[in-house]
């Protein structure tokens, strides 16, 4: 950019703000203000002035470049503080994943160990399969595992003192037409029945198909399973 020694009104509007301060105002527009120089060798002035022009654009435009810089900065710490926490919310969802699968694996083998119990005393009761499945129901449910150990259960679900012998000692005595040798069956003894043809007879798939109300009720009345 060149300064010109006299600028019209219309030119000096044009001109920055830093240089309109070395014009002083005329009848005819606007004089530069030179002191001790030669109106018609102002040259060195000019240098001067575009040198300090040159000097603030510079300024200016490592004002911008900074400003750019810390734009870009900034938004490349969002972008890492955003990646950080969809990281952290994937591992949080595989944690979590893992926990659920880790509990009902856990909950698996805790059954598989209470119904291993149950089946193993309700087949030293009975050897009548329908009769085992409904006596191992009963025990499943007056049994839970606490710390590795199968541990009896009162019939509210609280846990008792009492040992595994003690329980099936409660269950022969409550369930006495489910178990072998038993002398209890319906309302009487065994063949208390009316008579042979009065004897009640389903299929193996009808029985299971029952539900454990009936299938207890139906060997309680001496219903046998062909």
């Amino acid at each position: 950019m060149t300064i010109q020694y006299k600028v019209s009104a219309e030119s000096f509007d044009t001109l920055d703000d830093s240089v309109k301060g070395l014009y002083s105002q005329g009848e005819d527009g606007y004089t530069l203000n030179v002191d001790g120089v030669p109106k018609e060798d102002v040259s060195g002035l000019k240098r001067k002035i575009d040198e300090l022009l040159t000097e603030k654009k510079t300024v200016q435009q490592k004002a911008m470049e900074a400003e750019e810089l810390a734009r870009q900065e900034t938004a490349e710490k969002l972008k890492k503080a955003n990646d950080y926490e969809q990281l952290y919310n994937s591992s949080e969802s595989e944690r979590q994943k893992a926990a659920d699968e880790l509990a009902t694996l856990k909950a698996n083998l805790q059954q598989q160990q209470v119904a291993s119990q149950a089946t193993k005393v309700a087949s030293q009761l009975t050897k009548d399969t329908a009769r085992a499945k409904l006596l191992s129901e009963q025990i499943s449910s007056r049994l839970s595992l606490v710390d590795g150990e199968v541990r009896v259960l009162d019939a509210n679900g609280n846990l008792t003192v009492s040992s595994v012998e003690e329980l099936t000692q409660s269950i022969k005595a409550e369930y006495p037409f489910l178990v072998d040798g038993s002398q209890a069956a319906g309302g009487g003894a065994t063949g208390g029945s009316s008579g042979a043809g009065d004897t009640k007879t389903v299929s193996r798939a009808d029985f299971d198909s029952m539900d454990a109300v009936k299938r207890m009720k139906f060997v309680k009345s001496g219903g046998k399973i062909i």
